[in-house]
């Protein structure tokens, strides 16, 4: 029988085949449609909930992933404040408050990230993140992550749950093609984090009840 690691280490590579061989108009259409759902049903009614523009963080998509660049277009157009992810450093990253989609540039691994000029979000600013927009391969109904398998973002979710000292905190959601999210639940480990909703292009699946309410969730840590 397989351990975790290595049954996770085989779904990385069937889901990379399974993503790779979504049509790009599709791609396109989901990523689209999921990013206007996911203002009209989540950010719109979370800005009216805590009565401010949000502070938002949101990955720069590369290559098959869903295109986060409309989500980050609505939130410009509402006046939001968007925080991207540059590396920085052994398996970290910094984030870095961008105005505009020109200040991505192709960075480590040609991954688009912010321009040099781009001012650093303080970590100790972390804990006004109102929502976090991850990466990953696939997603099942828990709220079960498998992401690329460098720690990245589980080294940035525990650094965040740190400066959020217990508070309420960011809400943790992916953008979804509908072939990512699996009916098996994915292997989970102590370190993994699990996400509180899932922007698709049928409409966010809310994991639990307190991310459908936009306020207290359960613990994001797998079990």
């Amino acid at each position: 029988m397989m351990n975790i690691p290595d049954i996770k280490h085989h779904l990385r590579r069937t889901m990379r085949e399974r993503r790779s061989q979504i049509p790009e108009l599709l791609r396109q259409e989901q990523s689209l449609a999921a990013s206007l759902l996911a203002e009209r049903e989540v950010l719109g009614p979370l800005r009216h909930e805590r009565n401010k523009r949000l502070t938002v963080f949101i990955y720069a998509s590369f290559r098959d992933e869903p295109d986060t660049s409309e989500l980050m277009n609505n939130c410009w157009k509402q006046g939001d404040r968007v925080l991207v992810p540059k590396v920085a450093g052994a398996g970290r990253f910094e984030l870095h408050e961008l105005k505009e989609a020109g200040e991505l540039l192709p960075g480590a691994w040609g991954i688009p990230e912010p321009a040099e000029h781009t001012g650093i979000w303080p970590e100790n600013r972390w804990p006004e993140i109102d929502l976090v927009v991850v990466p990953g391969l696939a997603y099942d109904r828990t709220g079960g992550r498998i992401g690329f398998g460098g720690g990245f973002y589980d080294r940035f979710m525990d650094a965040l749950q740190r400066s959020e000292g217990g508070g309420a905190g960011a809400i943790i959601a992916a953008l979804a093609f509908q072939e990512q999210i699996l009916t098996d639940c994915i292997p989970m480990e102590p370190h993994d984090f699990r996400v509180d909703l899932l922007f698709t292009a049928s409409g966010p699946i809310y994991i639990n009840e307190s991310s459908e309410n936009l306020c207290l969730r359960n613990p994001r840590k797998g079990n």
